[in-house]
């Protein structure tokens, strides 16, 4: 072969490597387009998963205060009148016989033999015994059940249903909200969470430290209740995450609360440890 043949076959040669190179750019630039697409879908539809669980936590919320208040509103149902009622008859003690006084009883006199004419014989008019009359007897007491509507049952167990309203002041949360709080967070096992508590502020401090009485009843690990050192806490609580989606423990808390009817809010934080969950604890709305 000459010189300019092989010029031309070696710059034919190097032309086609060029092609390949290309193809091999272009094919791997096309499937990390696919990744990082089918990776954006899925953070789409965890996205979308998790906001749908928590819309229905809050709709179930809101069915349990329309509940609660139409409870407390609405007047108890009456018996329909053509069934006969459940409860059993209660019929009062008869009254006790009017006490009186027997009339006094009277004396008659013998009779008297008529003297002669002449002689008026007069005798000295009898005079009745007086008899004592037995002391009136003042009316027995009814007692206090005699009193009382018939229809009604004798022993009233009724009580006042739990509320979200705390039962003793400077209490910030209900003996109720305590409750579910606590089960809530039993049934996803035993974790660790930290609260910490607006800087400066004992009344958030107060409430944090309701919050974690709450979460040892749930024999999950409390570490500690400390004060945020940054900005002021907004009011209210928020929970904070290391990444999204939560961890499964982060989201058992912000359900926990949100079932217990506070109001919870949700940030990312990238400086926690992924395994963290934050509570950070505000002025009680």
């Amino acid at each position: 072969m000459s010189p300019d043949t092989l010029q031309t076959l070696g710059i034919l040669a190097i032309g086609l490597g060029f092609v390949l190179i290309g193809l091999g750019g272009f094919s791997t630039y096309t499937a990390s387009q696919k990744l990082q697409h089918a990776s954006e879908l899925r953070q789409v539809q965890q996205q979308g998963e998790f906001n749908a669980q928590v819309l229905s936590i809050e709709l179930k919320n809101q069915q349990m205060q329309i509940e609660d208040l139409r409870r407390r509103t609405e007047p108890p149902a009456a018996a329909p009148a053509s069934e006969p009622p459940v409860a059993s008859y209660y019929r009062p003690p008869a009254p006790p016989a009017p006490s009186f006084s027997p009339p006094p009883p009277t004396f008659t006199p013998p009779p008297v033999a008529e003297g002669p004419p002449e002689a008026e014989n007069t005798t000295p008019a009898p005079v009745e015994h007086e008899t004592s009359a037995p002391p009136a007897t003042e009316p027995t007491a009814m007692p206090p059940e005699a009193t009382l509507d018939p229809m009604a049952p004798r022993n009233s167990d009724w009580e006042e249903p739990e509320t979200m309203e705390p039962e003793l002041p400077m209490r910030y949360l209900s003996v109720r909200q305590q409750h579910v709080i606590a089960d809530t967070l039993r049934a996803h096992g035993r974790h660790v969470v930290t609260i910490e508590s607006s800087y400066g502020d004992p009344v958030s401090r107060e409430f944090a430290q309701e919050l974690g009485t709450s979460f040892l009843e749930a024999d999950w690990t409390v570490k500690g209740i400390d004060e945020h050192k940054g900005l002021p806490l907004a009011s209210g609580v928020t929970v904070s995450a290391a990444s999204f989606p939560p961890q499964p423990e982060t989201r058992a808390v912000y359900e926990a609360l949100l079932s217990a009817g506070i109001a919870v809010t949700q940030q990312l934080d990238p400086k926690q440890t992924s395994s963290e969950t934050v509570i950070l604890v505000g002025a009680p709305l």
